[in-house]
């Protein structure tokens, strides 16, 4: 049997019009017509697309002994990343344009997916896509501008929610530093109306910068994590199994608890306060730095 009978038995085995074979292989139906009728034959690649997808041997298609039986299957069929000269009268169509293209204007784009083994993800390719040279520049171009619009969106989206929640924490702030400093009969005798609205202004700055240097994913915002992730480690506990000596564990474990509490507290504050006094400095670099890569440090 030939190459091109052999196509023909294995694709009426598996119920194929000629139309849905060629889609497969990203050719014209004509393209297999002569395969089959044995006015063409497919190159070496298409030979091991073939075989790959009728689950059979390169070297079955390819030995025309009738005798000769598939001997192994195939698991794997490496793929050409980049074929330009074809066959002398196979076309293929352009999947920009949907035209035949000529042998001297082929060029194919490898069709690939992410595949995950454990832990690694690995990028493998499963077919190929061809085009005209100058479609596929279309297309690189066409892909380029969707990419460079994602990217202006995603910025704008980022912009958005930083300044956002930083405003909404700054204005916050204000109000409730200004209500603490000007409602406080102690502190109303000690600062003057100036001075408490100057530093009800310090700390909202301080609370606008913080926030958005944290969501912005400055180096701030890994300090910051620092300071609500600590955690204060207690020694363990000896204690007799009596009823004292439970009474003794209980009571320690509820000191325990609330002194991780209070320190929990105490280093979010820490944290914060922290953050703000950095914040103020570092609010204008970080802005310059978001505004030149477009914030691709946003923590969203």
């Amino acid at each position: 049997m030939t190459i091109g009978q052999k196509i023909k038995k294995l694709r009426t085995d598996k119920g194929l019009t000629q139309k849905e074979l060629a889609d497969h292989l990203h050719v014209t139906f004509q393209t297999v017509s002569k395969w089959e009728n044995g006015e063409n034959e497919p190159d070496l690649t298409t030979v091991r697309q073939l075989a790959q997808f009728f689950n059979c041997s390169l070297e079955y298609l390819i030995n025309e002994d009738e005798n000769y039986a598939p001997k192994e299957v195939v698991k794997e069929v490496p793929v050409v990343k980049e074929t330009i000269v074809r066959h002398e009268y196979e076309k293929h169509v352009c999947a920009y344009c949907h035209k035949e293209i000529p042998e001297n204007q082929l060029v194919a784009e490898d069709i690939t997916r992410r595949e995950r083994h454990g832990r690694m993800h690995k990028t493998v390719t499963i077919g190929q896509t061809y085009y005209h040279k100058d479609c596929l520049e279309k297309v690189k171009a066409q892909r380029a501008k969707e990419a460079a619009q994602e990217k202006a969106r995603r910025a704008s989206h980022s912009k958005k929610i930083a300044f956002g929640w930083s405003i909404a924490g700054g204005m916050v702030a204000l109000i409730s530093t200004l209500l603490i400093l000007l409602l406080t009969p102690s502190l109303q005798e000690s600062v003057n109306p100036g001075i408490s609205i100057l530093i009800s202004v310090l700390v909202s700055y301080g609370i606008f910068a913080a926030i958005y240097c944290i969501l912005t994913g400055s180096y701030i915002a890994d300090l910051f994590e620092w300071s609500v992730t600590s955690t204060i480690k207690f020694p363990g506990l000896i204690f007799s199994w009596d009823l004292d000596g439970i009474a003794w564990l209980i009571g320690m474990k509820i000191l325990f608890a609330v002194l991780g509490f209070l320190g929990g507290v105490a280093m979010f504050a820490l944290g914060v306060a922290l953050s703000a006094i950095l914040g103020m400095v570092s609010f204008p670099f970080v802005l310059i730095h978001n505004a030149h890569h477009d914030y691709d440090d946003a923590l969203f």
